[in-house]
């Protein structure tokens, strides 16, 4: 898993960015409870790789996030959120943790996944 880094931003805003590989294509899931105003940008080398967002209310998270229930989080339309390529999506739902995915690992991918919300980290 590919570990997060979250930085406070104007306007009462956090920033939460993860870097994913082709070999490490799974970030570790952040808790984002009551936080409003969820938007993903995603951009880099995609070789391939589709990165997908994944949302959990499951307790199993914390101490096993393997085995966890996740689910696809939507974009204003209730699409699935699902890149292949760069670009910029709202997120409609609001679970207590939040993780991206490489759903297709890729060859040589180098993806920059971040999520920016207002009121929480």
């Amino acid at each position: 898993m590919t570990a997060p880094t979250t930085s406070q931003e104007p306007g009462n805003s956090y920033r939460t960015q993860w870097v994913l590989t082709s070999a490490a294509g799974t970030g570790t899931f952040i808790e984002l409870p009551g936080a409003s105003d969820r938007c993903v940008q995603v951009y880099g080398t995609f070789g391939g790789a589709t990165c997908i967002l994944e949302g959990s209310n499951d307790p199993r998270v914390e101490s096993d996030p393997g085995n966890a229930v996740w689910s696809p989080l939507t974009d204003a339309g209730s699409t699935a959120i699902s890149f292949t390529a760069a670009g910029i999506e709202a997120v409609n739902e609001n679970p207590l943790y939040i993780r991206p995915r490489l759903s297709v690992a890729g060859t040589g991918a180098t993806i920059t996944i971040q999520l920016l919300s207002r009121g929480t980290k």
